[in-house]
């Protein structure tokens, strides 16, 4: 492979030394934070300094027996852990209570949990504690029976005698503050993490119940809604609606008011919700494991913009409620964290027990590889915000997977398009106007005023993109009658075809131009799913497909089409300096269904040859994906390999070699890999390419904005 030199340019690639060190620890925690004050000697708050390596010790009451404080610490600095999470307070008190609300654990023989946060403070770890007020022993129960969620048929949910508590009760609503004063004037916790916050309706076999119909739950609703109180779970109900929008406002004022509470008792306290986000990839017997899990979760929480936020990205070890001690598969694991790493700068580990005294020890090894790299090169994730220049809309569903979304996230991630991911309530021109192209996935409703802004980015040279019956309903949810953004060149919605079970789209002569992958490939039809979105194109809007209409599906005999259409199945228009492309089917739903490369091909030239956008690797496999972030004077580029994964199975990846990356370079810079590989400037025909020689597990390599010797 053949080096350039271009004028002006400097290219120097380095490889950094695979030694790793020990974590530099911080100074004993008194000494630079007051004991119920604000941070002293740093600048900002502690959880924006720290690095940020989390270990979640789900403590059980039984490992409080003879639980040693100095080795429990001694095992997190090992194991190079900054932040530890640790259970305290709510359905168990972890330490000698005061409070007859609240039972304490029967088994506080070892250490003290002060004595812990002593410990763990001492080796520069900061101790967050972990929270559970969804649920109140049975005898406390007994006592309080107002206290708890009700079914509509007055019934409670008790699991294990622990019975699920109410939002709107006096325990969540007065009681729990005490708890939380008892517990942070008595130990000099950093954090607090409230687990399964709100209103619960789902217990540990995931048997779903009703919204709650306590006496308060249903005199509140009377006197801030009204109307009639919804039995069911039914999101077609309107009351059921307007009873979810209400129960959410419920949850958020409980959390801002405990956030209020806990800040009064110390600022320096960081809150889960506000002062950072925590998430979970984890997976149960019964669900499928999802790839991306991790990667959406942390863009999703990171949202649209620019500002670094601190989000903690849990990867569960264990593989379910009924399996608590058996780890998942050390592949999805270690994909898991450099995904952590690469999107949230920060690594969290969420087991149960202690780390000495985890018996199945495979996520924990396959994580170290991991908290291991990024305390070595702490340098490379400190205040590193995205550098993506697409962004995917996401669309609240209740707690339901939203297949259209997932099914672009794999899209995009598999062709090499770095993106954020955010809420279409959010965008504003200014932080549209940070993104080279948007994607739509499906996003029925919008308002005139959001469409409208839409238009006006596309107009100045924005790339859109939607599939499926974007823009085809107003916020109430009623139907339009056409298309609302006009960037689209689409007017009138002549019908929607559903239950479709064989009609497909032929990819035509003149499509082949512009399909050239799914051409290349010999793809003579684009599969849709069972849904298409018929609309009128407006004068000069290019169209692309043929609708072949339904055909019989057996005898082989008789499997051929008999008719023809003039349906299309992709509109592109250009609209000012801009370019608007509509996808009138579920591409993204079939393809995270099926996982075709009939749909991923088709999709991929959607975004790269109808919409024009740019991936960052032209012939790279697929199965690696890559992101990019941005530091003062450097862009960040990571790649993850996922050749190991075989559909729900995940086993060590095959090296990737001679790996080529598109990025338009500063004219004088610095490239570094620093995981191992070797990195340098190359031609590919006649452009200029970053040239990585392999990719084992996870890599990031540096491009300097400027070259000092100084460096």
């Amino acid at each position: 492979m053949g080096r350039v030199k271009p004028v002006n340019a400097v290219m120097r690639a380095e490889k950094t030394s695979q030694t790793m060190r020990r974590i530099t620890l911080l100074p004993a925690v008194s000494s630079v934070r007051g004991r119920h004050g604000k941070e002293t000697g740093m600048s900002g708050n502690w959880w924006e300094n720290t690095p940020w390596r989390m270990v979640q010790t789900n403590l059980r009451e039984i490992d409080m027996e003879n639980i040693n404080a100095e080795a429990f610490a001694d095992e997190l600095a090992d194991f190079n852990a900054t932040v530890v999470n640790l259970n305290a307070a709510g359905i168990l008190a972890s330490y000698d209570t005061k409070l007859d609300f609240q039972n304490r654990s029967a088994f506080l023989h070892g250490d003290s949990l002060k004595e812990i946060v002593d410990a763990c403070h001492r080796r520069g770890i900061r101790v967050i504690a972990r929270c559970d007020f969804s649920k109140i022993g049975y005898n406390i129960y007994e006592q309080h029976p107002d206290w708890v969620y009700r079914d509509a048929d007055g019934r409670i949910m008790n699991y294990n005698g622990f019975v699920q508590t109410c939002v709107n009760g006096a325990y969540q609503q007065q009681y729990m503050f005490e708890i939380l004063r008892e517990l942070f004037t008595t130990h000099d916790f950093d954090g607090l993490y409230c687990n399964m916050a709100g209103t619960f309706v789902t217990d540990y076999d995931y048997n779903v119940y009703g919204p709650c119909h306590c006496d308060n739950c249903t005199r509140l609703f009377a006197e801030q809604v009204g109307g009639e109180f919804p039995r069911a779970n039914d999101p077609r109900d309107p009351a059921f609606r307007r009873y979810m929008g209400w129960i959410g406002k419920c949850a958020a004022m409980q959390k801002r008011k405990m956030y209020a509470e806990v800040k009064k008792i110390n600022p320096a306290i960081a809150v889960n919700g506000f002062d950072y986000s925590r998430t979970e990839a984890n997976q149960d017997i019964g669900r499928p494991t999802w790839i991306y899990q991790t990667s959406a979760n942390a863009r999703r929480v990171r949202g649209a913009g620019t500002k670094p936020y601190v989000s903690d990205t849990a990867s569960v070890d264990f593989l379910g409620f009924r399996y608590r001690h058996s780890s998942v598969s050390s592949g999805i694991m270690e994909v898991r964290q450099w995904q952590s790493l690469a999107y949230t700068q920060s690594l969290s580990l969420y087991i149960m027990g202690t780390l000495g005294g985890h018996k199945d020890r495979t996520a924990l090894r396959a994580s170290r590889k991991a908290f291991d790299f990024m305390a070595a090169h702490e340098e490379l994730y400190r205040g590193a915000v995205s550098g993506a220049r697409v962004l995917l809309i996401d669309k609240p569903l209740m707690g339901r997977e939203d297949k259209e979304v997932s099914g672009l996230i794999r899209a995009l991630t598999e062709v090499h398009i770095p993106f954020d991911e955010g809420a279409m309530a959010d965008l504003t021109p200014e932080i549209l106007s940070r993104y080279e192209a948007v994607v739509l996935p499906d996003v029925l409703s919008l308002s005139d005023a959001q469409a409208s802004v839409l238009d006006e980015y596309v107009r100045g040279g924005g790339k859109l993109i939607a599939s499926g019956k974007t823009a085809c309903f107003n916020e109430r949810r009623m139907p339009r009658g056409e298309v609302a953004v006009k960037a689209f060149g689409l007017g009138k919605v002549a019908e929607v075809r559903t239950g479709l079970k064989s009609s497909v789209f032929e990819v035509t002569g003149k499509d082949e131009n512009v399909f050239i992958s799914s051409a290349e490939a010999g793809l003579g039809y684009v599969v849709p799913g069972s849904e298409i979105l018929v609309a009128e194109p407006a004068e000069g809007t290019e169209k692309y497909l043929k609708l072949v209409p339904e055909q019989k599906v057996g005898p082989p005999e008789v499997c051929y089409a008999t008719g023809e259409t003039d349906i299309p199945g992709v509109f592109r228009s250009h609209y000012g300096k801009g370019t608007a492309v509509f996808v009138p089917f579920l591409a993204g739903t079939f393809y995270q269904e099926q996982g075709y490369e009939n749909t991923f091909l088709f999709l991929k030239d959607v975004f790269t040859r109808l919409a024009g956008i740019t991936p960052i690797a032209v012939d790279l496999t697929p199965m690696c994906e890559i992101t990019v972030t941005r530091q003062p004077g450097r862009t960040l580029i990571h790649l993850i390999n996922t050749t190991g994964c075989f559909g729900n199975s995940f086993f060590e990846p095959v090296p990737l070699r001679h790996i080529k990356l598109h990025l338009d370079l500063p004219a004088v810079c610095r490239i570094t890999a620093h995981n191992g590989g070797n990195v340098e400037l190359a031609c590919d025909g006649c452009k200029v390419v970053l040239a990585l020689d392999k990719l084992n597990t996870y890599e990031v390599i540096t491009v300097e904005d400027a070259f000092s010797p100084e460096k």
